[in-house]
């Protein structure tokens, strides 16, 4: 079976179908996502069907199946989870940084500093990769 990934007018538009929410039909998908044409939208609608992520409804066209595990939605935008850990990372640095900052250094907290920066940079790094992926 084909992957959502492996095409990217297929991956726009079952991300556009998840980020409404509700059933939308074949021409606003096309205007929406400025594809050249109701049937290439059609066949790219046919194939996530075949593939059990979509299916069409007397209003429209929906999301049958889920698949972004990595994403989690909030209200009508989709958020990668790598922004919880993102925050979480951040956080924790800027708290370390205020702990050396009063004169509680030791060595663990300087070796805490730095892991934290590595894995805060890593973390929106995947995060920025992330949006890049549903920017629609």
């Amino acid at each position: 079976m084909e992957s959502i990934n492996s095409n990217e007018t297929r991956k726009k538009i079952y991300y556009y179908l998840l980020k409404q929410g509700k059933p939308i039909g074949l021409k606003k998908i096309q205007r929406d996502l400025g594809i050249s044409s109701p049937s290439l939208v059609h066949y790219h609608l046919k194939r996530l069907e075949e593939q059990g992520l979509v299916k069409e409804t007397p209003e429209g066209y929906v999301i049958n199946k889920v698949i972004l595990s990595e994403f989690v939605k909030v209200a009508n935008h989709l958020i990668p989870i790598s922004a919880f850990w993102s925050s979480f990372f951040l956080t924790s640095l800027v708290l370390e940084i205020a702990l050396l900052l009063t004169g509680r250094i030791i060595d663990s907290a300087v070796f805490g500093s730095i892991i934290i920066g590595i894995s805060s940079a890593l973390s929106i790094k995947e995060l920025i990769k992330k949006y890049k992926e549903i920017k629609l």
